[in-house]
């Protein structure tokens, strides 16, 4: 079995950008919808904020990066199976909780 680098040691290393998010009041657009002039509550940007990752959102890029990486070794090496790593890896950890009800690609 390939050893895995923990979510919390994996975390601790990445850097995460805060993303802005659309203004609620002008859906992005940064005109008001009655009057047609700037938003008030954007100042006509569109942008109502900075928004951060959530733990889910985290722990499924996580998730989706340890199987890219197990999936590029295994492709290269003979003495290891994609199926195997990844299913002692998902029986280890579990999968995030947003993708336990979801398909994965």
């Amino acid at each position: 079995m390939i050893t895995i680098q923990p979510l919390y040691e994996w975390q601790a290393l990445q850097v995460f950008e805060d993303r802005e998010v659309e203004c609620q009041e002008c859906d992005g657009t940064g005109e008001c919808e009655c009057c047609g002039r700037d938003c008030l509550e954007c100042g006509g940007s569109g942008m109502g904020g900075i928004q951060t990752l959530s733990q889910a959102e985290i722990e499924a890029r996580y998730f989706c990066e340890v199987m890219e990486s197990l999936q590029r070794l295994c492709a290269f090496s003979s003495r290891h199976d994609f199926l195997d790593e990844a299913g002692a890896f998902i029986k280890r950890y579990g999968r995030p909780g947003s993708m336990r009800n979801s398909v994965i690609h």
